[in-house]
């Protein structure tokens, strides 16, 4: 029999969010087990998860001052026991069963790398578009992406590993390098749909809905610098047309091409551009 596996929470002055996500988490009779760090909240977050009543919570660490991602994650990495982890967003809504489905899949076949379930909007998806990018690998059809987003995903522990790097923003894993290596990484097909609720476009959002962006924003729309709550929300859902309507080889020759430091590999990217501009998100 399988052991559970065992899921990383971050999270940093975001009770609103927090309640909604552990009590929707926590709702689900899965077997899995859950470490929570708090990056030093100061609106009631660190209270919230240290009343938690449930044996699947496992660790929880109350740190001192907000460290971002990269230290919580050597932490899990270090403290985790299963073959299979992952991590959730403190404001991710999840489906009901979702690392029941994935990680038998992750069990199942070495060459999946990371997987996750969707949380961009339902309306952003559409199969038609998505097609040239679904294989079919051990039996199991997945969506396959260059990299997913680290909002809530399986992974086998000793690739996390192997593929870890000191990012200073987002999860610590070099996922472009775990697909130029030949590594599937993707969501399974049919959809798992997860819901943001940091998504300017939805209606549980409380931080970033309208106006300017600030200080506690989405820790994506800080690293890409945007300033509005609109232009966030635009780009959420080019980015998920964009991982639809460009061919993954396509998407993985671009990122060959970026990664090409020498004289040659410049002038190369630079043509790259040029031609595939239009269809190649920067």
């Amino acid at each position: 029999m399988s052991q559970p596996v065992d899921l990383l929470l971050i999270t940093w002055n975001r009770r609103e969010y927090v309640e909604k996500t552990l009590s929707n988490l926590l709702a689900d009779p899965s077997d899995f087990r859950l470490y929570c760090w708090d990056n030093a909240s100061q609106d009631g977050t660190a209270d919230l998860i240290a009343s938690i009543n449930d044996p699947r919570v496992v660790k929880r660490h109350f740190n001192q001052e907000n460290v971002a991602q990269y230290e919580p994650c050597i932490w899990f990495f270090e403290a985790a026991t299963s073959d299979v982890i992952g991590k959730v967003d403190d404001d991710i809504l999840l489906p009901a069963g979702w690392t029941e489905r994935i990680a038998p899949m992750i069990r199942k076949d070495p060459q999946f790398g990371m997987l996750g379930c969707w949380i961009f909007m339902p309306e952003d998806w559409n199969e038609f578009l998505a097609q040239q990018n679904i294989v079919e690998l051990s039996g199991e059809r997945v969506f396959r992406c260059v990299m997913i987003q680290g909002q809530s995903f399986l992974a086998r522990k000793d690739y996390l590993l192997r593929y870890q790097n000191q990012a200073k923003t987002g999860i610590p894993i070099n996922r472009v390098a775990m697909s130029l290596d030949g590594l599937v990484s993707g969501y399974p097909v049919p959809l798992l749909y997860a819901h943001n609720m940091d998504d300017p476009r939805s209606p549980m959002n409380v931080k970033t809905k309208a106006g300017r962006l600030g200080s506690d924003s989405a820790l994506s729309a800080r690293a890409l610098k945007f300033e509005s709550a609109e232009a966030f929300g635009q780009w959420i859902a080019a980015d998920a047309l964009h991982r639809q309507t460009v061919p993954f080889e396509q998407q993985i020759k671009w990122m060959r091409l970026k990664q090409d430091k020498t004289v040659m590999g410049k002038i190369k990217c630079k043509l790259w551009k040029l031609l595939f501009k239009p269809k190649i998100k920067q």
